[in-house]
C-alpha cells in the first residue's frame, strides 16, 4: 500500500469519526487499495401467478448500494414501523425513507467518497449488476415507482371566490422499496432476487397541483 493511499485511509477514518458516521469508510478504501473487490448482481421481477405463467421484469427499478450504516438502517426501520400509525404518516413514509437515504448519501459526498454511493437501473430484462465494490458490509436499497392517475374533483368557480386555492390530487406514485443487508468478500459475487413478493415496504407519494378550477 502506498503512502498516499495510507494517508487517504487514515484521513477517512478521522473524518468519519468527526462526523459521527458509524460506517468504517477507511476499511472500504483499504479493501479497494488491496484489490479486494466483488460484484453484486440480481434480478427485479414480478413472480409468476400460475405454474405455467410468466415472470415479468421490473425494468426501471433504481438500485442503490451504500456502505452499511446501523444508524441509517435504524432510521429506515423506524419510519416503516410508524408508517401505519395514521393516514398522514403513511402518506409521508415513502418520502421520508427517500430523504433519509439521500441525507446519508450527502454525508458520503461531503466526506469525499462519492464513489461509495453506487447506483444503477434495472434493465428491460429485469437484470442489474455492480462490479468493483470494496469488500465489506453494504446496504442495498431498490426503489420502483409507478404512477396512477387519480384526480380529485375541481373546485367550482364560486368556491374559488370564497376560499384560498388548494392543492388538488391528480394521482399518486405507488412506491415499492426493497432493503437488503449483505456482506461482500473480495472476489466474491452476491446474487439477489427482488420480487413483488419480497418487497420490504410499499407506500405512496401523492402528486398534487394548484387547483385552477374547471
Amino acid at each position: 500500500m502506498t503512502v498516499r493511499a495510507l494517508a487517504v485511509i487514515l484521513g477517512l477514518a478521522g473524518l468519519a469519526a468527526a462526523q459521527g458516521l458509524d460506517a468504517d469508510l477507511a476499511a472500504y478504501r483499504k479493501a479497494e487499495a488491496a484489490g479486494a473487490v466483488g460484484t453484486v448482481s440480481g434480478r427485479a421481477y414480478t413472480e409468476r401467478r400460475t405454474p405455467d405463467g410468466a415472470e415479468h421484469p421490473l425494468g426501471g427499478t433504481v438500485v442503490v448500494l451504500l456502505p452499511r450504516s446501523a444508524a441509517l438502517v435504524g432510521r429506515l426501520e423506524e419510519i416503516k414501523t410508524h408508517a401505519r400509525d395514521s393516514e398522514r404518516a403513511f402518506g409521508s413514509a415513502a418520502t421520508a425513507l427517500r430523504q433519509a437515504r439521500e441525507a446519508y448519501e450527502q454525508r458520503l459526498w461531503e466526506l469525499g467518497v462519492p464513489d461509495f454511493v453506487r447506483t444503477t437501473v434495472v434493465d428491460g430484462g429485469g437484470a442489474f449488476s455492480m462490479a468493483g465494490l470494496p469488500a465489506g458490509s453494504w446496504l442495498l436499497i431498490a426503489t420502483r415507482s409507478v404512477f396512477e392517475a387519480r384526480s380529485s374533483p375541481k373546485t367550482r368557480s364560486r368556491g374559488r371566490e370564497v376560499f384560498v386555492p388548494r392543492q388538488r390530487l391528480v394521482g399518486y406514485y405507488a412506491v415499492s422499496i426493497w432493503l437488503r443487508e449483505l456482506t461482500l468478500a473480495g472476489g466474491g459475487l452476491e446474487t439477489l432476487d427482488l420480487s413483488d413478493r419480497n418487497v420490504w415496504f410499499t407506500g405512496i407519494v401523492e402528486d398534487r397541483v394548484l387547483d385552477a378550477g374547471p
